[in-house]
């Protein structure tokens, strides 16, 4: 029986990422109506990447001896295609239960080319509902950092462009229109193609039901070529932005701190954290209200918010606070709005923490954190510097504290991770970086693992270094967090004017 659809998953290094892609694709292969097959493209991936694909035999492996990056990998798979639609898939994301179905449905109607589904960050928050061009012609993932039960993630419907991340298309019109523009190097590949579609006429579906998460930007070099592929895209398709629709969302200038009367180390440290990364975004970050006079400077004048762990005082803005949860963000302001609070510590902690891991065969150190449970306490003045220590791995009990800063820390620095079976733990740790403990293996057990090889060890702290150095970055939870601030300010993004066909201001 000849496949309905193909996907395409083009990778370089991370292999762990593309396992996760294939498990979870694997998972599928028995539950899915239809039958599809699996082209993973190597782009000379210098790691375990081309042996370790013998563990997954159903899927095809085509290797290329150079980088072709995301465009040429992906042209090479549509054209290797049997299906008449192929999903291209960053191995950077995976479906969340069988998004595959509505997928292929979606191109029933005759007039689809392109279609992507709803893609969510790894705690479920809203990472784009397709995308939409901003008044000042800047492409934006529509309710980005928003909750997933808001009623436009929810709707399909027609879109002005999607991303590429889990993008599928009509593979014969992908290869006969040249797939992916290969002159873009690994940005804006997606939006142009669908502006091609639309020069031709055809549709483009955001397709509601079909639910990805995606951990964005995994690939080395993301954004090495951003502002050459910016230039590229908007001196083609400038001229074609003036009859396309416009979205506002509102902005947010300087940001005012309202900080927690119950202050601790760490609490302060992952503020100071997130504020240096505000900063580096260009926002204004002072300790108290916003004095009068400062709102000469435009601005101050489109100024909200943040309280660290206490009660919103002034708004609009958001409170980010304790929850049984885990720390969750609330907007106070034009909407009401809640989300997981994104843990984060820089990367810079992390490489001069003197709490680190040992390869030694002879180490039987355990560190805890978050609880008590027999082992070497960490405390926050190790956190943050004091006092040198070597452990085989480190029971994580419960949350260091209530922003999460010295679990995501440990985790960057590269300590495998024994992890107690509490919700707060698991929106910190993917179940393949780390080893928990249930019914089929207590706390003793996993212990025991970590102490008796070091190989193991290593394996496990690399894994949670890399995963937690990528999700938990300070640039990650700003972004959470102006977008936050720009709802409270303004409410939910919604249709508007233009202002400008391109957002370069030489053009």
């Amino acid at each position: 029986m000849s496949p309905r659809l193909t996907i395409v998953i083009p990778v370089y290094d991370n292999w762990w990422l593309t396992a996760r892609c294939l498990r979870s694709l694997d998972a599928l292969r028995g539950r899915c109506a239809f039958q599809f097959e699996t082209i993973v493209v190597d782009n000379a991936s210098t790691d375990e990447t081309p042996h370790a694909i013998a563990d997954f035999p159903w899927v095809r492996y085509v290797r290329h001896e150079e980088n072709r990056n995301f465009a040429g990998a992906c042209n090479a798979g549509a054209r290797a295609a049997q299906a008449p639609v192929t999903l291209l898939l960053n191995n950077d994301a995976y479906p969340l239960g069988d998004a595959l179905t509505p997928m292929l449905a979606a191109f029933e109607r005759d007039g689809v080319a392109i279609a992507s589904g709803a893609l969510f960050f790894e705690d479920g928050v809203t990472q784009a509902a397709g995308l939409v061009l901003l008044r000042n012609a800047h492409w934006h993932y529509y309710c980005r950092s928003l909750p997933a039960s808001l009623e436009a993630v929810g709707a399909s419907r027609d879109a002005l462009a999607v991303s590429g991340a889990a993008m599928a298309v009509r593979t014969k019109w992908f290869v006969a229109t040249g797939g992916f523009e290969e002159s873009f190097v690994n940005g804006f590949e997606d939006v142009d193609l669908c502006m091609r579609a639309r020069e031709q006429g055809r549709a483009i579906a955001y397709v509601a039901d079909a639910r990805f998460a995606h951990y964005e930007a995994a690939s080395a070099g993301r954004f090495e070529r951003e502002a050459e592929n910016e230039l590229r895209f908007y001196a083609r398709w400038a001229q074609s932005f003036a009859q396309l629709p416009r979205t506002a969302r509102g902005e947010v200038g300087a940001i005012a701190l309202q900080r927690s009367r119950g202050r601790t180390p760490l609490l302060d440290a992952a503020l100071d954290d997130l504020v240096e990364a505000l900063r580096a975004f260009g926002h204004p970050v002072v300790n108290g209200a916003i004095p009068a006079w400062r709102r000469l400077d435009r601005r101050y004048r489109t100024g909200a918010t943040i309280a660290w762990f206490d009660e919103l005082q002034r708004s609009p803005g958001i409170a980010v606070a304790e929850s049984r949860q885990g720390a969750m963000i609330r907007t106070q302001g034009a909407v009401r709005l809640e989300v997981p609070w994104l843990p984060c510590a820089s990367a810079q902690r992390a490489d001069a923490l003197k709490v680190g891991r040992s390869d030694d065969p002879a180490c039987d150190a355990v560190g805890v954190v978050g609880g008590e449970y027999p082992g070497t306490p960490i405390t926050p003045e190790m956190l943050l510097g004091g006092g040198e220590l070597r452990l085989a791995c480190v029971v994580h009990a419960g949350l260091s504290d209530p922003s999460a800063f010295g679990n995501v820390l440990l985790a960057q620095s590269g300590i495998p991770a024994v992890v107690l079976p509490r919700d707060e733990l698991r929106a910190i740790f993917a179940p393949d970086v780390a080893l928990f403990a249930g019914a089929d293996c207590s706390v003793e057990e996993c212990i025991a693992r970590m102490v008796a090889d070091p190989a193991v060890r290593r394996r496990y702290g690399d894994l949670v270094a890399a995963d937690a150095r990528r999700r938990f970055s300070p640039r990650r939870s700003a972004i959470r967090v102006v977008d936050l601030l720009c709802a409270a300010r303004f409410g939910l993004e919604r249709p508007a004017p233009a202002l400008a066909n391109t957002p370069l201001r030489h053009q």
